[in-house]
C-alpha cells in the first residue's frame, strides 16, 4: 500500500467526519430558537475547518496537476 493511498484514505475519513459534525451543528441551530448566537458560533466553528480543509486539498491537487503539466 502506498503512502498516497493511506494519506488519501485518512483525508476522506477526516473530511467525512468533520462534514458530519458541521451538518449536525447546523441541524442543532435550526432545532432550537434559544441560544441561537452561541449555537451558530459552534456551527461555524465546525464548518470553517471543513471549508479550509477542502480548499487546501483542492489547492494541493491544482498545484500537483500544474506541476505534472509542466
Amino acid at each position: 500500500m502506498s503512502v498516497a493511498t493511506v494519506i488519501a484514505t485518512v483525508a476522506v475519513i477526516l473530511i467525512s467526519y468533520r462534514a458530519g459534525r458541521a451538518h449536525a451543528a447546523w441541524r442543532d441551530v435550526r432545532a432550537t430558537r434559544r441560544d441561537v448566537p452561541a449555537k451558530r458560533k459552534i456551527a461555524w466553528g465546525h464548518t470553517r475547518p471543513v471549508l479550509l480543509g477542502a480548499l487546501f486539498i483542492v489547492a494541493t491537487l491544482f498545484a500537483a496537476a500544474f506541476q505534472a503539466g509542466r
